[in-house]
């Protein structure tokens, strides 16, 4: 029986359906009629608020992106761009983040085969608010283009290989893991 809630909170209902039928599934086993399923809602239900499936893939990849992007805004907000406790504080939040949320890593690590696909750009987007951030310290610090590069890589290295070694339990989650993630990040920036 599906229930009253506003466009809003099924939009939302929905997305969250639709993250754990990606988690369950994947990309190529995605199914609109699992997350109506999943709702208690009847199988039109998601074609009022998406066009299709890819569209829900791509809703579920923004709402991901809006929750970082909040998270990321609130740390920047805190730190001068050219302090490296910025880049430290924000690549442990980028950890806590995909770890306090399991569900989102299935659209982290989603086997997109389109290069061209707007899923892999809304995707991309959170490395790129990285990417920025780091591209201003760099600039800010005076670095040279090939330490740059060297951050730009071997940060976001730390980052998703910690979320990897975590969400698969092979790392414990606690203070001394996040202590070692902290002195990891900062030797990366020290020049």
């Amino acid at each position: 029986m599906e229930e009253h809630l506003t466009a809003d909170a099924m939009r939302e209902r929905l997305i969250v359906a639709g993250i754990r039928e990606l988690e369950e599934h994947g990309l190529h086993d995605f199914s609109l009629r699992r997350v109506a399923v999943a709702c208690e809602v009847s199988c039109a239900a998601p074609y009022r608020h998406f066009r299709d499936k890819d569209d829900l893939i791509l809703g579920i990849i923004r709402y991901i992106n809006h929750r970082w992007t909040l998270l990321q805004d609130q740390i920047t907000s805190v730190f001068p761009p050219d302090d490296p406790r910025l880049l430290v504080e924000l690549g442990v939040a980028h950890i806590r983040f995909w770890i306090a949320n399991p569900n989102f890593r299935s659209v982290l690590l989603l086997d997109d085969p389109d290069p061209d696909s707007p899923r892999r750009a809304e995707r991309k987007k959170i490395r790129d608010g990285i990417d920025k951030v780091i591209r201003a310290y760099s600039h800010l610090r005076g670095l040279s283009d090939t330490e740059e590069q060297r951050i730009t890589y071997l940060y976001p290295a730390v980052i998703y290989g910690t979320v990897l070694l975590l969400g698969n339990r092979e790392l414990e989650h606690n203070e001394e893991s996040i202590r070692l993630v902290r002195t990891q990040l900062s030797a990366i920036l020290k020049h």
